[in-house]
């Protein structure tokens, strides 16, 4: 049972991710279990686990579709998103290796390639390994978990957001100055790179900035101690 669970998770996962079922449509156990021949209690048991993910809102009916976040939620997990992404290039910039930056710079070019591509799943895929490629190199294994989960729900976002070959290389383009940024410890530069790559896509409140970004005014302050004066 649990082997045929995790089959029909597996099978419903893949089938989200790459738009065949797109977020708002139904989920038929029914479909899905004639689809792979087996019974609807671990199809069932598959649509609780991706709910527990995100990625399935199950009704009061019982029945389940695929999830879609409202505005509102796009913006909180953009909030989210974005303290993690700086945490994730905070750490990075401390403990990241010349081989760990060539990787990254490899990703970017992985991600132009398929951004240029118009092949959606490819793309939004390639964004997504790149950004948890900075978590990892970050070291810290749970905020790489958090993440993980972060941008699984981001790819739901990705799927419906995605408009045209010319806007998502914009995006990309972003990347090698990031990293660029990051290898370089200029981590406000790479903190304002973070925020311009998500703010339209979430709706970001600019006041969300001021939280993470230092200003200008900031200058006046006695500098706080940084992770890379800590070497």
């Amino acid at each position: 049972m649990a082997s045929q669970s995790t089959t029909a998770y597996k099978k419903i996962k893949e089938m989200i991710f790459h738009m065949e079922l797109l977020p708002g449509d139904k989920i038929s156990e029914p479909q899905i279990s004639s689809l792979l021949e087996i019974s609807r209690t671990p199809v069932h048991d598959a649509l609780r686990k991706l709910s527990s993910e995100g990625l399935v809102t199950i009704g009061r009916n019982r029945g389940a579709s695929v999830t879609k976040l409202s505005d509102k939620e796009i913006q909180d997990l953009g909030t989210i998103r974005l303290s993690q992404d700086i945490l994730s290039a905070n750490l990075a910039a401390y403990y990241g290796s010349a081989a760990d930056f060539a990787k990254l710079y490899q990703m970017a070019d992985i991600c132009e390639e398929a951004a240029a591509s118009g092949d959606v799943y490819r793309r939004i895929t390639a964004d997504k390994d790149f950004h948890l490629a900075i978590a990892k190199v970050s070291g810290n294994t749970y905020l790489y978990r958090q993440q993980y989960a972060l941008y699984q729900q981001v790819h739901l976002i990705q799927i419906t957001k995605y408009r045209d070959i010319q806007t998502s290389l914009i995006q990309v383009h972003l990347h090698r100055p990031l990293i660029e940024s990051i290898q370089n410890s200029d981590l406000d530069r790479a903190a304002t790179l973070l925020y311009d790559h998500i703010k339209d896509f979430h709706h970001l409140d600019p006041y969300v900035k001021q939280c993470f970004v230092h200003t200008a005014c900031d200058e006046d302050k006695d500098p706080a101690p940084t992770l890379q004066t800590a070497k």
